[in-house]
Formats: structure tokens, sequence, C-alpha cells
């Protein structure tokens, strides 16, 4: 029996959608009264298309899965808009805040990446005056050291000029990063002029990622034990100076950063592990698994994508479906940006998508090219995936960092085997380390690490590793050619045409944008 796939272009409808009505919500942020009329006609128009998809339906004019795609639409557009305005409204009114206050606030993480300490404050009490968010100061450690006095869970008091961030910026950019951290405001802190007004205690989770990275680095020294770290939580706060850089020049920044990736490692071992349990039984234990993970990794965009898609591809299984990877990717993007509507403009949520998308669009293309010039079927598939991911985040790194990392797809062709392993034993290590007098056989892990970390320094310090190209949003009228030359609109005869065709046209916009 055939298993049938949901259309994707249901899902492309949905996800048409939510994009435009974050789009409203953005001008919302800088127009209330041009966002508001924006949306609500957004959200009239798709209410009515889903009306009259409806009745249709009852006429047996029309499939129900088109009325179901724009009923959807409708509830996801009206979520992410109220949402949005939520969110602006309340980022708008910490600009009270934008000057000299007394600041009280609990320490709720510490950065040591960029040499300085940074210290983050939650709870915060600006001027008497409870505040939402995250409050990000710069310390100045030249007459003592902070960390020695300061530790997560305590409360502070001090005096400091506040700098409010503003989430729709003068340039018309939003702070996408400070968005999805939540930190609203900065200020630079003397180590002298700080109080520890409570020394406390860490929450729950915070004490458990603390304690982790501590295991990790008894174990498998600061330096890897930190990486370990990264790799399996996404906080680069431990990481010394020039760790990530050069990580990220060598292509190889990804595997800090939880994403699918990692979750398809933890899948793919949860599911060897668990082979001979019922599906039934397997899918519930591999998604309550799956969830802590996603917890412990602060929901990162990413992270939160690719759990939500290995649970669609996990119902998919459960009830005889055939896994379709473009739906599952629609899908995660239209929820995920009806909760989190400006995630639209963080570099981390977009090439999340940018490298499924690139997957999805690609990846069956090369493989058959692969197959057809019968290159070895692994060989095939990790150049297939490799160069489809490159492709779908180009776009997205030269407007973001201005910069491309040339021989990233080449290292991941290569390395991202060895990559799996070495996560992998860092997994089945932990628990087996943490038995008393145990812990050594982290140092397995730390021997897999340590010729990762040579070859990627080694890369980094290549010439013309990294090439700097200017940008601007033109860039993004890439993916729209990306995915007409793709397999999923283009016919066989006319499929190599278009797709050459899209691919000058899409060089040729980088290229213009980069002059």
């Amino acid at each position: 029996m055939s298993c049938k796939v949901l259309n994707f272009r249901a899902f492309l409808i949905v996800a048409l959608f939510v994009t435009a009505i974050v789009l409203c919500v953005y001008c919302y942020a800088y127009n209330a009264v041009a966002g508001i009329v924006l949306g609500v006609l957004l959200i009239v128009v798709c209410c009515a298309l889903a009306t009259l998809f409806i009745f249709r339906f009852i006429y047996n004019k029309s499939r129900l899965v088109v009325a179901i795609s724009f009923s959807l639409a409708t509830v996801l557009c009206i979520i992410a808009f109220a949402v949005g305005a939520t969110v602006a409204d309340k980022w708008a009114s910490g600009q009270q805040f934008n000057r000299y206050c007394s600041v009280s606030g609990r320490v709720c993480d510490v950065d040591t990446q960029t040499g300085q300490y940074r210290l983050f404050l939650d709870d915060l009490v600006l001027n008497g005056q409870s505040a939402d968010g995250i409050l990000r100061i710069d310390v100045a450690v030249s007459d003592q050291n902070i960390a020695d006095i300061v530790h997560c869970g305590d409360t502070l008091q001090f005096g400091a000029k506040i700098n409010v961030i503003s989430l729709a910026r003068k340039d018309g950019k939003i702070s996408g990063n400070a968005y999805r951290t939540d930190v609203r405001y900065t200020a630079s802190v003397k180590s002298d002029d700080i109080v520890v007004q409570n020394v406390g205690n860490p929450r729950p989770l915070e004490k458990f990622s603390l304690d982790l990275r501590s295991h990790l680095s008894e174990n498998m020294g600061e330096k890897y034990g930190n990486i370990a770290f990264s790799m399996l939580t996404g906080d680069k706060h431990g990481l010394g100076t020039g760790i990530f850089d050069y990580f990220s020049a060598a292509g190889l920044g990804h595997i800090m950063a939880v994403s699918g990736l990692h979750i398809g490692f933890l899948v793919l071992l949860l599911n060897f592990i668990l082979c001979k349990v019922r599906k039934k039984i397997r899918f519930p234990i591999i998604a309550v698994v799956l969830l802590l993970y996603a917890v412990l990794a602060d929901f990162s965009p990413s992270v939160v994508r690719a759990v939500i898609m290995a649970y669609i591809s996990g119902i998919g299984v459960l009830i005889g479906g055939r896994r379709d990877l473009l739906s599952s990717l629609l899908c995660a993007y239209s929820f995920i940006l009806a909760i989190k509507p400006f995630y639209l403009f963080e570099a981390g949520f977009l090439l999340s998508f940018g490298a499924l998308f690139g997957i999805a669009v690609f990846s069956g293309t090369i493989r058959r090219f692969t197959d057809k010039h019968r290159v070895p079927k692994r060989i095939g598939n990790a150049v297939g995936g490799s160069l489809s991911v490159s492709v779908g985040i180009l776009p997205m790194q030269v407007y973001f960092f201005q910069k491309v990392q040339v021989l990233a797809c080449f290292v991941n062709i290569i390395v991202l085997p060895y990559i799996s392993i070495v996560f992998i034993s860092i997994i089945c290590l932990l628990p087996i380390s943490a038995i008393p007098h145990c812990g050594s056989v982290l140092l397995a892990s730390k021997y897999l690490l340590m010729p990762l970390d040579y070859i990627a320094k080694a890369i980094a310090h290549l010439p013309y590793t990294v090439i700097g190209l200017k940008s601007s949003a033109a860039l993004f009228l890439c993916y729209p050619l990306m995915f007409i030359a793709g397999e999923h609109v283009m016919l066989d005869k006319s499929k190599t045409a278009v797709s050459w065709y899209s691919l000058a046209v899409c060089l040729m916009i980088i290229i213009i944008c980069a002059l």
C-alpha cells in the first residue's frame, strides 16, 4: 500500500500568510496605525478565503485540505499579530529607562568568551520599577576578579547609565539577536561599584548547566570541556577568546549551535538503543528526551525547529505516512513564527531554515546526478547534503555576516562523519562519567575533539578561507528563484535550463549587492 504525502502547497499557503503577517508586525513596530491597518486587511482576506473554500468543500467543489490550510493560516496570523504587537509595545516601554538608573537584578549567566566579563541580569528593578527583559553589563576587571565574588543566582546592586536596545532600529532593521536572547538593556560598570546584595542559588536548570560545564571541564580540561559543553547546549559563553572564531572561519561553527545536526544524532542514537521497543512506545520516549534537550538548549530557534520536525516525522511514521521534508519544514516555520514573530529577522533562525530549505530543494537532484555518474552512494549523499546546505545558507551568510566561508562545503563533506562520532561519544560517555571515580572516561572524547580542533585551526589560517562581501536585503530574492529551480516545481524537460537561468540570476543579484 502506497503512503500518501500531504501536498506541500497546503503548508506553503500557511507559511506565506504567516510571513506576510510578520511583515505587518514589522510595520507596526515602526508605525502602529499602518501596521494595524495592513494586519487587519491581511487577516480579513485570509478569513474570507477560508470561508469561501469551506463553503466550496461543503458543496464538493474543492478539497478539504485547501479549506484547512486557509483556516489554519487565519488562526496563526491572528496569533502572530497579537503576539508581535504586544512584544513591540513592551520593548518600546523600556525606553523610559534610557538614562542613569539604580539597578538591582539577579545574575542568570556569565560570559567570558570575549576576554572580559559580561554578566546577564534578570528579575530587574530599575529606579524602583520592575522591568522586563535582561540587562547585560560589561564589567571592568582591572582592579579585581569579579568572577571570584559574583556567581549565578546572586543579586547585585549598582548605579549605571542604562542603554536601551531598540527592537526596531533606526536603520530599519530588527535587533534579532537581542530579541532571541531577550537582552533589552546594556551598561558598563566598574567592579568596585558592584554590591552583592544577596548571595543566592542558581535555579534548577542553571545549576544543571553549571554542574555539566564544570564536570566536562574537570575531566576534559577547560578548553575541550567548554567546546564539548558548547556542542551539547549551544552555549558559547565559556569558550576562550578566538575558539569560536576559527571554528566559524573553517565552516564548522554550526557544531556549537544546537541544531538539526545534533537532534539527528540524538534521534539516531535513541533509535539504536530502543530498536527492540515497539514504535508506539519508542516515539513518546524519544519525544520526551527531545523536549528535555530543547529545554537544556534554552529553546534556541534551530533546536525548536529540529524538534518540531522530528515530532512531525515521528507522527508520520506512527500513522503510516511517508515523511516529506518540505512539508514539515514549512509547518515548523509557520508555528514558530506564530509564537515568535520577530525570529524572521534573526540570523540563527533563518540560517537553520535556509539549510533545510537547500536540502529539500536541491539534494534530490544532486543525488540523482551522482547516482547517474556512478558515484558511491555514501559519497553522493554527503556531497549532495553539504552542497545543498551551502547553497541554501549562502545569501543569508552574506547578508548577516558580510562574509563567505569558501571551504565550508568541502570541509563538512570530509569532517561531518567524524563530528558525529565525537558528538555521540560525548553523549554516551557522559552517563558513565557521572559514576564516582569514572570521570576519566571522558578523556576519550577529549582526544577525539583534539584533531577536530587542530583541523579547524589549520583551515582557518589558510589564505582566502573567508571572503568578505557587502550585501543588501535584495539577496533574499534568490530564494524564490531557488524554489522555482528546485525539484518541487520544474518539469524534467525544462528543469536544467531554468535551473541554470535561476543560478545565473542568483549570482547576478549577489554580485550587484556586493558592489
